[in-house]
């Protein structure tokens, strides 16, 4: 019999140190994490049987990642002057970067959920993340199912791909708690609101629903584990924390990755026939002219993220003025 192929062109490899602990203690001792991981069980649903996959999509009305005032790039004359089919053809292929993105941080979900399972020490925590892994798996399921009916694939923003890789690489259990569960389930679950609020499409819409419902139960594990954890800390370790916490948010805030991420937009932009130079001139000339326009728009880390940072404490007299350096504090 011959081995299965393994296309490892498309691997990366990251060498994490973990501890595993056994816990011979079959008893319930964090209430809070059992009475979740229950209600994990009851909310199981399955990718192939319960998203309406028989009906159809029609990219137009699939939306985009927008809040309440609506699409950015309305406010330019390059998208002004574009045809209907190259619009319609434009916010399909963002669509499709924007739910890659979301491909990408499940999958890394999964991983850090796995090592969760290995490094926490309550029989509870471990029963929970051991649930969270299956939710994970559906995830990338079901978002890359969905992707192929716009686009393909694209590229991991490099901001996520270097917090997810922290996260991995994390010595503390409490931060790789901390990275996935509370800054990127906290900015997912963010996300899928307003992606759900603004799409038209029916099998979006629901694959958006049950995921969202996932990862609000995410984002209370990390909220009930830390915040009864950070109790015990020694103030060393709890500044470790605040310190972990506020170098992943620097990840994703880095005007060199956020410039990276830019150029994908560009490089989508000129596929469908956009003249970038031209774009590029009139929203820097735009963005210097009204700086008010560059931070308009919708931002999951600053609507969802730091709020739950600010409920566990870790934004602070010390932290504080690093979040607020980034524009993060309302």
């Amino acid at each position: 019999m011959s081995a299965a192929k393994v296309h490892t062109t498309t691997l990366e490899e990251i060498v994490t140190p973990l501890t595993t602990l056994w816990n011979f203690d079959y008893e319930s001792n964090v209430k809070a994490l059992r009475d979740l991981y229950e209600i994990a069980k009851r909310d199981q649903w399955n990718a192939s049987t319960d998203i309406p996959w028989t009906v159809e999509t029609d990219p137009t009305q699939v939306g985009l990642l927008v809040g309440p005032e609506g699409d950015p790039l309305e406010h330019f004359d390059f998208f002004k002057d574009l045809s209907d089919a190259q619009r319609d053809d434009l916010n399909r292929r963002r669509s499709a970067w924007t739910l890659s993105q979301f491909l990408h941080g499940e999958q890394g979900a999964a991983l850090c959920c796995g090592q969760l399972v290995e490094v926490v020490p309550d029989i509870d925590g471990k029963l929970y993340a051991a649930t969270q892994v299956i939710d994970e798996a559906r995830h990338i399921e079901v978002f890359h199912e969905y992707i192929g009916r716009l686009d393909r694939i694209y590229p991991m923003m490099p901001g996520l791909k270097a917090l997810i890789n922290a996260v991995l690489s994390a010595e503390m259990w409490q931060m790789k708690c901390l990275g996935m569960q509370v800054i990127a389930e906290s900015m997912a679950m963010g996300a899928f609101k307003m992606m759900k609020a603004s799409t038209g499409d029916l099998v979006l819409r629901r694959v958006l629903e049950l995921t969202e419902r996932d990862e609000a139960r995410h984002v209370s594990f990390g909220l009930i584990y830390l915040k009864e954890e950070l109790e015990g800390l020694s103030e060393q370790d709890q500044i470790a924390l605040e310190d972990f916490a506020l170098a992943g948010i620097g990840l994703l805030m880095s005007p060199a990755n956020l410039e990276q991420s830019g150029q994908y937009l560009f490089d989508i932009m000129g596929e469908v026939g956009i003249d970038t130079d031209a774009a590029g001139k009139e929203m820097a000339e735009r963005y210097e002219a009204d700086p008010d326009l560059r931070g308009a728009g919708t931002n999951p880390i600053k609507q969802y993220a730091i709020p739950n940072l600010e409920r566990l404490g870790l934004v602070n007299d010390r932290t504080r003025p690093r979040y607020a350096e980034m524009n993060l504090l309302n």
